[in-house]
């Protein structure tokens, strides 16, 4: 087999390992894989935790909404999920507050330098 065969050969592989693989990392949940319990805190203040239950399919928003809006800055009262982000909505349906999916079960928040929010489940899937 010539080397150019073979390169183009590598190639094709390679692309398609990749799509493959970012496909698969895109993978939209749905909202009853992610209701259950969950707690808000900032990384560095693990003292002040907000327990929050994501409610499906209505992806509604119950538990401590108050001490939710203190350290989000905002009212949230729904939830809605992207491939890669948890977001909380505001009451007005529009203030957003997206968390960067960082493994299953934990997403954050980085609100300003040095400031991470963190939202985890409490509850196994």
């Amino acid at each position: 087999m010539s080397l150019t065969r073979r390169i183009a050969l590598g190639a094709i592989t390679f692309i398609t390992l990749t799509e493959v693989g970012m496909a698969s990392s895109l993978l939209l949940p749905s909202p009853d894989q992610l209701a259950g319990d969950w707690k808000l805190y900032a990384q560095k203040d693990v003292g002040h935790v907000c327990t929050l239950r994501l409610h499906a399919p209505q992806t509604l928003l119950s538990g401590e909404l108050d001490c939710a809006e203190k350290l989000l800055g905002v009212r949230v009262s729904a939830w809605l999920v992207t491939p890669d982000t948890l977001a909380l909505v505001g009451g007005d349906g529009v203030a957003l507050r997206h968390f960067n999916r960082v493994q299953p079960g934990l997403y954050e928040w980085d609100v300003e330098a040095g400031k991470t929010l963190r939202l985890e489940r409490l509850d196994p899937p």
